[in-house]
């Protein structure tokens, strides 16, 4: 789906089929899951390389900067406020006089400014590099809120831990460690090109919007150093389930270990009155049986004691 913004006396929207009479004034073109026919569209009227086309179409690429004759063609990544964490590929083809936008699902920054008419004319005003930072901005900024969703969930895993393992902990701290390695390529990635879209100079990006990209830089930085520490929590998270499942077969193999050392000498007892000598301690008195029950008991709760006295429990 292709969506036409252009500015003439205030935003206005406008119809695909009329693009060659609206490349006079300054444009947004914003693309939802791009088919092949309107890449090759774009490309057409606004002379994309066939190499710009094919990433266009094509989903997952990686994070660029790429400086063209006519245009800079760039690529980044927004995430989705959802509950499995998704990256969103976002193409950026950036002109004189506009912008073309792709993305495969909508995006909450992009439905912001689609939404407020008066920001959008602003943004016209300046440039359509501006209309490229504010987004950037706005898909680089919802990266903070999933890294702190993800801390919130790793203090809960830590205050499981703490106090009794549960199912399913382990898959959780694996889940978020995954994700967090997934999101980290991409945010050091970003800090990179970013840095080259404040340290290169670009005909497509004028001085007067180098300083608003230095603002990106630092929330670029940000989220990257964020990640990290995130990434941190995670492992010392992992290291104290390992830690705790640890302790815990110890304090069962304790457990287990004081009964298997109780029953020992009940066993021996018990294997002694079970030979077949005629002549054996109380073997004729009505009293043998409580005799020997007597013993066990005795001998067990002597040990018992001993393991008490020692701390073994």
């Amino acid at each position: 789906m292709i969506e036409v913004f252009y500015y003439d006396n205030g935003v206005k929207k406008g119809d695909v089929k009329d693009l060659s009479s609206l490349k006079e004034f300054p444009l947004w073109i914003d693309v939802t899951g791009i088919t092949k026919k309107e890449g090759e569209l774009l490309g057409k009227e606004f002379d994309l390389h066939h190499l710009t086309q094919e990433d266009l179409v094509n989903s997952n690429t990686r994070v660029k900067v790429e400086e063209f004759p006519n245009y800079l063609f760039c690529v980044f990544y927004g995430i989705e406020k959802v509950k499995n964490v998704r990256l969103v590929d976002i193409d950026f083809i950036l002109g004189n006089t506009f912008i073309i936008t792709n993305h495969t699902k909508e995006l909450a920054s992009f439905f912001s400014l689609k939404e407020s008419t008066d920001k959008l004319g602003q943004l016209f005003q300046k440039g359509p590099e501006f209309i490229f930072h504010n987004l950037l901005d706005g898909e680089i900024g919802y990266y903070y809120p999933t890294l702190e969703r993800i801390d919130d969930q790793m203090e809960q895993v830590e205050e499981e831990l703490t106090k009794r393992i549960q199912r399913g902990t382990l898959r959780k701290i694996l889940d978020m460690k995954r994700t967090l390695s997934m999101v980290r390529k991409i945010a050091f990635a970003h800090r990179e090109k970013v840095g080259f879209l404040v340290r290169n100079e670009y005909k497509f990006i004028s001085k007067n919007a180098v300083f608003y990209f230095r603002d990106v830089y630092d929330h670029a930085i940000r989220v990257s150093d964020k990640v990290d520490n995130s990434r941190e929590l995670v492992s010392n998270s992992f290291d104290l389930y390992m830690s705790a499942m640890s302790n815990n077969t110890n304090e069962i193999m304790k457990v287990l270990s004081v009964f298997a050392t109780i029953a020992l000498p009940m066993t021996v007892i018990s294997s002694i009155y079970g030979t077949n000598f005629e002549v054996l301690p109380g073997a004729h008195s009505p009293f043998g049986f409580w005799m020997m029950m007597g013993s066990m008991l005795v001998v067990s709760v002597g040990f018992l004691y001993f393991f008490r006295r020692k701390g073994w429990f």
